[in-house]
Order: structure tokens, then C-alpha cells, then sequence
């Protein structure tokens, strides 16, 4: 890949997360002049990926929504790890299991899959939608990916292929993710197939888990899944403020904060 094209890129994904950028810090970040991130804002503004600002640039309001798997899986990546690992502690041998796409989640797979490799976890068998997770976890145990339409940026596949076949299987314990975890909307997420999907995976597990990092907390999203009874426990990070916490349980949710391990400790590679 080019320079032009790799500083493109980082660019667009500094602007996913923060939505606004100046031209100082971007070009700080990237390495290179004011004129020439100048230059590269002009370039994606004829493009219309970008709004020039005073100073800086703002996501266009089109691509604000867009959801990256790359980005979502650096982003709070330790929080993410934490969580999985904590997650992965309460998988059994002989577990039948439901892992879906979400970059939280995929951490999940790759604690688990320490486990096999490590001999502490034997038997088990994951069934997912998601293709990240494949590469997780197929060398390690019996892995079952249902059929569907691909979804290249989300790393899975959906659809009624995808719906009907889940709907054969019944699993031990189901792990989830959520775009947003609503006091009195439950779990959500953006878009109508990853909501059916997951109500399909409620009526056919024992045990449901929703893995979600702090900053999912008082957030709305498009549609929900299901309610916070639904779901046996929550799994999320120290960050959630503990008055934040206390009103979630007043709601009837049940959550799990994960013990924070030190800066120095337990790094996991993005």
C-alpha cells in the first residue's frame, strides 16, 4: 500500500473514533506537514468522506454510523481483553457454546483458546457466526460456522440462512455482545439482522451473557434485542461508575465488573 493511501486510511480512523480532528494533531499523529494533511483534507472533501472546519475536519455525517471491525477491535481493546478473559473463567469442559461477532467477544475466543492450548479446557464446541472467531479457535476445538450472506466489514455472516440454521442448535451458554446497554431498553444494537440473530440464540441457550465495555452504559442504539432480564449477567470493566452500576441493578440487571489488572500486566496485542 502507498504512504498517500496508508495515511488515508489512519485518518479515516482517527476520524471514526473522534469524530473531529485539527490539523495540528493529525499531522502530529501521521508524521508528516500542516500543508500536506491540508492537502489530504481537500482530497477527501471533493471525495465526500470529510467536512473541512475551521482548523480541522469532521466526519461527513453519512459515514458517521459505519461500522469498521478494525477499528471497533483497537478501540478499548484492554477494557475488551479484561472482559474476555474474565468471560472465558466460566466455560466448562463439555460446553456447547454460542460466540458472536462482536470485537469483544472475539476476545473471549482468544482466552478460551489459551485454555485449549494449555490443556485446562477440553471438550467443547462453538458454534458463531462470526469469521474472526474461526481463526480463533479451529485448530483448538470442534468449531461449527453457520451458512449466510458474508458481511465483509463485519468479519460474519447474516441473513435467513443464517437464522434457520441457529435456530436447529441449542447451546449450554450463549456470549453476546451489544452496541448499547440501556437502563430501560435493554441491550441493543444497529441493525435488524444482528438483533434477530441474537433473539434466535436467547430461546435456544441455558445461559446467556452479554459481554459489553463500560463506555456501552446509558447509550442508545438503533433496535433492541432483548431486555436486561434476559440475560444472566452482564460482563463489563471498571469504568462503569458505581452509581451507574447501582441503578442498572435496581433494573433487574445482574453484572459482573472485572478485576483491573495493572498497566504493566496481562498487555494484550491489538
Amino acid at each position: 500500500m502507498k504512504k498517500s493511501e496508508l495515511r488515508t486510511s489512519r485518518l479515516m480512523e482517527m476520524l471514526q473514533l473522534n469524530k473531529r480532528l485539527g490539523v495540528k494533531t493529525v499531522s502530529d499523529t501521521l508524521g508528516v506537514s500542516v500543508a500536506t494533511v491540508r492537502r489530504l483534507l481537500a482530497r477527501l472533501e471533493t471525495d465526500g468522506k470529510v467536512i473541512r472546519t475551521h482548523g480541522g475536519a469532521r466526519l461527513s455525517p453519512h459515514l458517521g454510523t459505519d461500522y469498521s471491525y478494525y477499528i471497533s477491535s483497537t478501540h478499548r481493546s484492554r477494557e475488551k481483553a479484561l472482559i474476555g478473559r474474565a468471560a472465558a473463567e466460566i466455560v466448562v469442559a463439555g460446553d456447547r457454546l454460542f460466540l458472536d461477532s462482536g470485537t469483544t467477544v472475539l476476545k473471549l475466543a482468544e482466552s478460551l483458546s489459551l485454555r485449549l492450548q494449555a490443556g485446562s479446557l477440553k471438550n467443547i464446541v462453538v458454534l458463531t457466526n462470526s469469521l474472526a472467531l474461526v481463526e480463533a479457535l479451529a485448530r483448538w476445538c470442534k468449531v461449527i460456522l453457520v451458512g449466510g450472506e458474508v458481511r465483509v466489514e463485519r468479519r460474519d455472516v447474516w441473513g435467513p440462512i443464517t437464522e434457520e440454521t441457529l435456530r436447529q442448535f441449542h447451546v449450554s451458554k450463549a456470549f453476546l455482545g451489544a452496541d448499547a446497554v440501556h437502563i430501560s431498553s435493554g441491550f441493543m444494537t444497529t441493525d435488524e439482522s444482528t438483533a434477530k440473530m441474537n433473539e434466535i440464540i436467547l430461546g435456544n441457550t441455558s445461559h446467556a451473557f452479554v459481554l459489553a465495555d463500560a463506555e456501552k452504559f446509558n447509550r442508545d442504539s438503533f433496535i433492541r434485542y432483548a431486555a436486561l432480564s434476559e440475560v444472566e449477567t452482564i460482563f463489563t470493566d471498571p469504568g462503569v461508575p458505581p452509581d451507574v452500576v447501582a441503578g442498572f441493578q435496581d433494573a433487574g440487571a445482574r453484572i459482573q465488573i472485572v478485576a483491573a489488572v495493572p498497566r504493566n500486566q496481562g498487555r494484550t496485542a491489538d
